[in-house]
């Protein structure tokens, strides 16, 4: 049986620090998994070619997403992640004090109070008051920002805190790489008949995330992501990777 690849498939993590499973991961692009036979070579004085012996065996599988899943993401670094309301998320904007009056800037959100900080385009600050701001000042009532007229015009980046209900991802500087449980199931479709198709699964016993596990690029384009799984030695009893098809 002679199997081709027309889908990445899905995969399912389970913790085993507390056996919390990972299931909505996020939009799929690819699946690699793939085994090395490590060897190594030793000299033969009496032949051009060097003797190579069996050193064992290594796995990984890279996943790539596109899209992010912030708790999974958490999950790979060993990030702690909290859910809550009145969450400080900082916002900035860029806007420009309008030419004629009045002199206000309305703001996307409302800040939380005493959160704003105003810079010019010279990066120097405005200094806030509680109203009827001179130059280079700005009082703040609710969402709108007052500027001076002799202000009119000028270019200002606006930084602030929103209050919202939000989830928080935080890393401590000594967390340890969590053990996981990783099946990756999809399926297959015979080379020869391509309207048949193979249901089939991967189990990898025991995983590591391994090397660098990057944020999204954030740019206009949408970028994916991906990370890296190490396998490692399987629980006594069980296999370091199971695979079944369909027949």
């Amino acid at each position: 049986m002679e199997l081709v690849y027309k889908k990445a498939g899905r995969i399912e993590l389970i913790r085993y620090r507390d056996n919390k499973r990972f299931l909505k991961n996020g939009v799929v692009q690819s699946l690699a998994p793939r085994i090395t036979n490590n060897t190594v070579n030793l000299a033969d004085g009496n032949s051009a070619m060097d003797l190579t012996f069996s050193s064992g065996k290594a796995a990984q599988i890279t996943v790539n997403l596109n899209s992010f899943q912030p708790s999974l993401y958490a999950a790979l670094v060993a990030g702690d992640v909290t859910d809550g309301s009145n969450v400080a998320i900082r916002k900035i904007e860029e806007n420009t004090i309008p030419s004629a009056s009045p002199y206000t800037v309305t703001l996307t959100k409302t800040p939380v109070n005493g959160s704003i900080v105003i810079h010019n385009e010279d990066d120097s600050p405005f200094v806030s008051v509680g109203s009827s701001p001179a130059i280079g000042q700005y009082s703040v009532s609710a969402n709108v920002v007052t500027f001076n007229s002799a202000d009119a015009g000028k270019e200002v980046i606006i930084a602030y805190d929103v209050s919202s209900t939000a989830r928080r991802m935080q890393l401590s500087a000594d967390a340890n790489n969590d053990v996981f449980r990783l099946i990756v199931a999809g399926e297959a479709v015979l080379k020869k008949d391509e309207g048949t198709t193979k249901l089939d699964a991967i189990t990898f016993d025991r995983v590591m995330p391994t090397g660098e596990i990057p944020w999204p690029t954030r740019q206009k384009e949408p970028q994916g992501w991906n990370f890296t799984m190490q396998v490692l030695p399987p629980r006594p009893g069980y296999k370091v990777v199971d695979y079944v098809v369909e027949q």
